[in-house]
């Protein structure tokens, strides 16, 4: 028996998230997880690949091979300062800079397009709910 679930909407909302940044995303040769890592750069100049990969949430090593990719693409520079040679600071070429632009407009319109039904005082009101449910799972998660 198929029971329409809290869980269940958010993960179609997610899936269908999931399925139009990707196409659109595509065409500027991105994925989500590489538009993410770039929009946070331009936020954040000079950060670390740790803040990234804490970002995505994701593992420091899988982090590397995605910058090593927009390096290799001219999007992102990595610069080792000279007061400690361990740590590489990520910024944004003109390349990357030029698409920044870009990745916020497709972020925007699926933020748009999900709160297109609702009133503003109703899209106020899920963001609210949905950053409870989200600092729940924070406390959970550790």
């Amino acid at each position: 028996m198929y029971t329409k679930t809290t869980s269940s909407f958010i993960h179609r909302i997610a899936s269908f998230e999931t399925q139009y940044l990707n196409q659109q995303l595509r065409t500027f040769g991105l994925n989500t997880d590489q538009a993410r890592a770039i929009n946070f750069i331009s936020s954040h100049p000079d950060s670390m690949q740790r803040d990234i990969a804490h970002y995505l949430n994701r593992q420091e090593a899988s982090v590397t091979n995605l910058l090593k990719g927009l390096v290799r693409r001219n999007l992102v520079i990595r610069t080792i300062p000279v007061e400690n040679e361990r740590t590489k600071l990520l910024s944004l070429t003109q390349a990357g800079n030029d698409l920044v632009a870009k990745i916020q407009a497709t972020f925007m319109q699926i933020n748009a397009t999900l709160e297109d039904p609702l009133s503003d005082a109703d899209a106020t009101k899920l963001t609210e709910l949905l950053n409870t449910v989200q600092k729940h799972l924070d406390t959970i998660q550790k």
